[in-house]
């Protein structure tokens, strides 16, 4: 099986859902090699073997703007790049990850087949049918016939076109779910100092989320929230503890399990150093926070959406400023020095002045941020990531009048250029043309594939692209 991520090796091997999705092939007795856009050129990472000699093409994807990359890995692996013209004598296309259930349709004329659900619910019955077709004892009609009665499978119209079956219109796929998670792998198996997380072992918390914030869509439309059993991430930790000091735990809320502080105490007494993938302020405790000083971190991230109280509980996080700011003190308190946090703009019914309060918030985390810094003759900073609300299906806030565009990319010029103004503060800003390039590729239908091809006619200039698409 070829397994490819559609971006480069470092955030590719930054996901630890792409390597839970190479032990779930491995627990089948099947090999796995790797590929990203990047060493695509050079064959797999494990062999040097292309792509196209593969008996499968698994894609797992998770940004919309990877959506052009995707078609790259098809035509680099030399198959046809639409699903129609390729038969049996290809190997199959399957894609699976959050892209392919946020959405799926403007890549529908490129793939064979869509898998919806947990990799370790899925993988056996893929490479049990795959393995009989290449033994001979069914062909790839039949292969698509059996995949498509069973849970989590979508077989496209393009691969039922190619292989003589008739063709459907797209309808909602029944996902497959592993509930409960017990019993399946919980850590990554591979460390390496080339990602994100430079040299840290991930362990997985849970799946879902039991927040239902109105701009997030695994809230809305992921299964109930499932958690792992504390000795079992603890096992994880264990067998990481072997190649690194530095375990990372990630999860939609890391707060919200419900041994977390368990957890946190045990990995400081074997004296490991502890990160979280996220950290909600609505579930942080003391102990999360002494976790993180005691390991030596010296920048936290926490994401505050906005700085306007209304606009916060619009996106379904009512928290008041005191109670961030209380967080926020305890976290300088202990010793970080900086503090990296996440607004958007660009939200249904938000005002320029309520977007503007994220600057005005920002100053009060400052004079906080100073309070401690002074004692100590250091200053860190502030890292703003300010992004732009971004639309994805069945979300809360699709019912409310959407901001038009000009008005959008006008508001975020004067939020980006009031934070800069700010000392010690760096401003990561999305780009307006990105944003809207990600609406149309989450929000489109099947005829989006051809905003797809234009973007890679283009190269990606998405500026371009989104004019066209106009």
């Amino acid at each position: 099986m070829a397994l490819i991520y559609p971006n480069t090796y470092h955030v590719g091997m930054s996901s630890l859902g792409f390597q839970l999705v190479m032990q779930a092939i491995a627990a089948c007795g099947a090999r796995a090699e790797r590929f990203f856009i990047d060493t695509f050129s050079q064959g797999s990472i494990e062999s040097g073997a292309p792509a196209g000699d593969f008996d499968l093409l698994a894609i797992s994807a998770t940004y919309e703007l990877d959506d052009p990359y995707v078609l790259d890995t098809i035509e680099w692996s030399g198959l046809p790049l639409r699903a129609a013209d390729r038969g049996p004598r290809w190997p199959l296309v399957v894609m699976g990850g959050l892209l392919a259930s946020v959405n799926r349709l403007p890549l529908y004329p490129f793939i064979d087949v869509f898998a919806h659900g947990d990799a370790e619910r899925l993988v056996p019955p893929l490479i049990s049918l795959v393995a009989r077709e290449r033994a001979g004892r069914i062909d790839r009609r039949e292969l698509l016939e059996q995949l498509a009665e069973t849970p989590g499978f979508e077989i496209t119209p393009g691969a039922r076109s190619a292989a003589g079956l008739s063709e459907i219109e797209p309808a909602q796929p029944r996902p497959a779910f592993q509930d409960p998670l017990d019993g399946t792998p919980c850590a990554s198996s591979i460390v390496t100092p080339h990602t994100e997380f430079s040299g840290m072992g991930l362990i997985d918390l849970a799946r879902g989320c039991p927040h239902h914030c109105t701009f997030c869509w695994l809230g809305h439309h992921s299964p109930c929230y499932r958690v792992r059993p504390t000795e079992e991430i603890l096992a994880g930790a264990e067998r990481l503890a072997a190649y690194t000091d530095r375990i990372g735990l990630v999860a939609s809320a890391v707060g919200a399990h419900p041994g977390i502080d368990e957890i946190c105490g045990e990995l400081l007494r074997r004296g490991l150093k502890i990160s979280y993938s996220s950290l909600r302020v609505e579930d942080v405790s003391p102990t999360m926070l002494r976790a993180l000083a005691q390991g030596g971190q010296k920048s936290v991230t926490i994401a505050p959406e906005a700085g306007s109280a209304r606009v916060r509980r619009l996106l379904g996080k009512p928290i008041d400023d005191d109670r961030i700011l209380a967080v926020v003190e305890e976290i300088f308190g202990l010793g970080a020095e900086s503090l990296k946090m996440y607004f958007m703009t660009g939200v249904p019914t938000e005002t320029d002045d309520e977007a503007l309060e994220i600057a005005a918030f920002v100053e009060k985390v400052r004079a906080v941020q100073l309070k401690y810094a002074r004692p100590r003759g250091r200053m860190g900073t502030l890292g703003i990531n300010l992004g732009i609300f971004v639309p994805k299906p069945g979300l809360p806030l699709l019912k409310l009048p959407p901001v038009p565009i000009a008005v959008s990319k006008k508001r975020h010029g004067k939020v980006v250029r009031a934070l800069e103004r700010i000392p010690n503060t760096r401003v990561n800003a999305s780009s307006p043309d990105l944003a809207l390039a990600q609406s149309i590729l989450s929000m489109g239908g099947v005829e989006a594939a051809g905003y797809i091809l234009s973007a890679r006619s283009l190269n990606l200039d998405w500026r371009a692209a989104n004019r066209l698409w106009k």
